[in-house]
């Protein structure tokens, strides 16, 4: 069993959370609280083996609890959740010593793989963050472009198609299935007018979404 604490200053938001997490038997949710200043009381007195915090929180926000705990050489990995996915912040937080951040609107699914990889001691970023934190130059250049008909999810599996993976890859990498995966791809080549994945490889080069 897997001791979790949460930090959300919603309590529907831990709540949800929570019972998602305790509905796959694997996770304890042990304590939750609503600021970073209660999270760090808490912690003198509850162990846990990963912390699940949100960046945004009264008192005390995720970026300065995760500094502060970093300082004190106290090492549980710490998954952080937004809602905004504002890639100043992701990046803050990360640099402040987190080992990973996802979206609160992540399944069950992204959860319980970021959670495993995070106390393996890998880092791990969602997916649906991650060509926006590399690129965030391009997010306003893109706007009027050929693609700005695009949402997130569907620039993301473009740029997967346009590498050349398989849709079964591609479900797994977005933790999604591969039905889902062909019925984001119909969508993309409807809202372009294309036919074929080689469209969308000629238009990801020219937008720059992936390199030759």
């Amino acid at each position: 069993m897997i001791n979790v604490i949460l930090a959300d200053d919603h309590q529907i938001i831990r709540q949800a959370i929570g019972e998602l997490l305790e509905s796959s038997g694997r996770y304890r949710v042990v304590a939750n609280v609503e600021n970073g200043e209660d999270l760090l009381k808490v912690l003198e007195k509850k162990s846990c083996d990963v912390l699940v915090i949100d960046i945004a929180m009264p008192k005390i926000d995720g970026i300065k609890v995760v500094k502060h705990l970093r300082e004190h050489s106290i090492l549980i990995p710490v998954l952080a959740l937004s809602a905004n996915d504002d890639a100043k912040s992701i990046k803050a937080i990360l640099q402040a010593g987190a080992n990973g951040f996802v979206p609160k609107t992540s399944s069950l699914q992204e959860l319980d793989f970021a959670i495993n990889a995070i106390m393996r001691g890998n880092a791990y970023i969602s997916p649906s963050v991650t060509d926006r934190m590399m690129h965030p130059e391009s997010v306003t250049s893109k706007t009027n472009s050929a693609i700005s008909v695009l949402t997130s999810r569907e620039l993301e599996i473009m740029r997967l198609l346009a590498e050349g993976k398989p849709n079964r890859e591609i479900g797994g990498i977005l933790h999604i299935s591969t039905r889902t995966v062909d019925t984001h791809r119909s969508n993309i080549l409807k809202k372009l007018g294309f036919k074929t994945n080689a469209d969308l490889v000629r238009l990801a080069i020219s937008e720059g979404l992936i390199s030759v």
